[in-house]
């Protein structure tokens, strides 16, 4: 046999055993997902990452979204592909209602859901509220399943524009406490995004089977959400993350960047690795390019420094962007590293057109904000009154423009409208009709949401 034969042959063999490997073929959503969410208003388009076991595989994918019982498809407006990922194209629809939306993708014959990946919005509000909270409870052991859930309730009552998750959001990392983790993530209603941190590396490979990517940049409107990994190695961070990040803040076409990352720079001596060697150049990189507030967590206690390095416990008020450092949601109190009370809790920023508002609480109730407390948890509450009432507490020295409550109805009763606030949304599931209801809701106040009917069930 000719050696270019043999040649041949031998590399048909090769191609054969691993189209063998490969097949079926099978396909996975990258991004967006739960974590690197997109937000987008009617009308715009998505890019679907799509990555796939056969080289050049073609299917005829369909895209959709779904919000409780419903799929609305999404029209493919282009794939492109090279050799192992695919970037799918599809329009929102512009009469689809504002909501957090499941996305499905289908090859025809498989399909992938990924849960609240993508977010739909009227219109991108001029005053943005973010809950930020770190170093979550440890989920499958004591009351840590409980005291997640107790945070989300909180957080929907708040509901915020977004929700960032800094670091330490699985301790132990097994694969029970990253489903555990994805559940209580889904039951949150504004867009997540999450960063790792040193604890994710305990269990790396549910970090990325779940989260998805490492670092990354998600857009809200005018803002520029940058989360970091600044977990590589313990306290590390790789020359090509630092590269990729002055890319981002240098093409942000003028939104205004925030940044997450899990680590604290400007305790600079309990730094290591890259980190400690680019923790002066992160700064001037924030300062250059108006970085209006960096947050981390780690340190299980609430603390803020300036970009000098100055811890600052005299006011929340100063020149330049603070450091913040926010308490732990439910792992262990250092006393040593907070300057608040200690607490468990999370971080509430506002911001108005871009310029940081505020970012601190009273935590004494004496009408003005603490130089670096966060909120503590355990303050708000909303308790169900039979099938269509929902009472709503809150006691803490803060007051919610547009609190929210969602109101579970079993039954198909399609015809009720709330006697307080304004309905903001409205759809079914096989055993109930969800009503999301919106309402100011002032400081150490009640408000209670009675659900009455309209008229003709439709």
């Amino acid at each position: 046999m000719p050696a270019s034969l043999k040649t041949v042959l031998s590399i048909a063999v090769v191609v054969a055993m691993a189209m063998g490997v490969m097949l079926p073929a099978k396909f996975d959503v990258i991004a967006p997902r739960l974590g690197t969410p997109v937000i987008i208003q009617p009308g715009a388009t998505i890019a679907v990452n799509i990555k796939s076991s056969l080289p050049f595989w073609q299917p005829q994918w369909r895209v959709s979204l779904a919000l409780g019982d419903e799929r609305v498809p999404l029209e493919i407006t282009g794939v492109n592909w090279n050799v192992a990922n695919r970037i799918i194209t599809a329009t929102v629809p512009q009469a689809l209602a504002a909501g957090s939306y499941s996305l499905i993708v289908s090859d025809g014959g498989d399909e992938i859901i990924r849960p609240k990946a993508v977010h739909v919005v009227r219109e991108f509000p001029q005053q943005v509220s973010i809950v930020q909270m770190a170093d979550l409870p440890t989920l499958g052991r004591g009351d840590g399943d409980e005291r997640l859930q107790q945070i989300i309730d909180e957080i929907n009552i708040i509901n915020p524009s977004l929700v960032l998750m800094t670091g330490d959001i699985a301790y132990g990392g097994t694969w029970d406490q990253y489903h555990r983790l994805l559940a209580a993530m889904e039951k949150i209603n504004a867009p997540v995004i999450a960063a790792p941190g040193n604890h994710e590396y305990e269990g790396w490979a549910g970090f990325l089977t779940l989260l998805g990517e490492l670092y990354h940049s998600v857009q809200y409107g005018k803002l520029q959400v940058i989360s970091l990994n600044s977990g590589h190695g313990r306290d590390q961070m790789t020359e090509s993350q630092y590269r990729w990040l002055r890319r981002e803040l240098e093409n942000l076409q003028g939104r205004t960047p925030l940044v997450q990352l899990h680590h604290p720079i400007q305790k600079r001596p309990e730094l290591r690795g890259y980190l400690a060697v680019h923790a002066q150049d992160l700064v001037q990189t924030f300062k250059q390019y108006n970085v209006p507030i960096v947050l981390s967590g780690h340190w299980h206690g609430d603390a803020v420094y300036d970009d000098t390095g100055q811890d600052r416990r005299d006011t929340w008020e100063f020149p330049g962007a603070p450091y913040v450092v926010t308490t732990t949601a439910g792992a262990d109190l250092r006393e040593q590293y907070s300057s608040s009370p200690l607490h468990h809790g999370y971080r509430l920023i506002r911001l108005d057109g871009g310029k940081l508002a505020s970012y601190t609480y009273d935590m004494d109730g004496d009408g003005l904000r603490d130089a670096t407390s966060s909120i503590p948890m355990g303050k708000l509450r909303s308790v169900m009154q039979g099938d269509t009432a929902m009472l709503v507490e809150n006691e803490l020295h803060e007051s919610f423009a547009s609190a929210r409550v969602r109101i579970r109805v079993p039954g198909n009763k399609m015809n009720l409208v709330p006697d307080a606030g304004r309905l903001v949304n409205r759809y079914r599931d096989d055993s109930a009709v969800f009503y999301e209801v919106e309402f100011p809701l002032a400081a150490r106040s009640q408000q209670r949401i009675q659900l009455l009917n309209a008229g003709p069930s439709s």
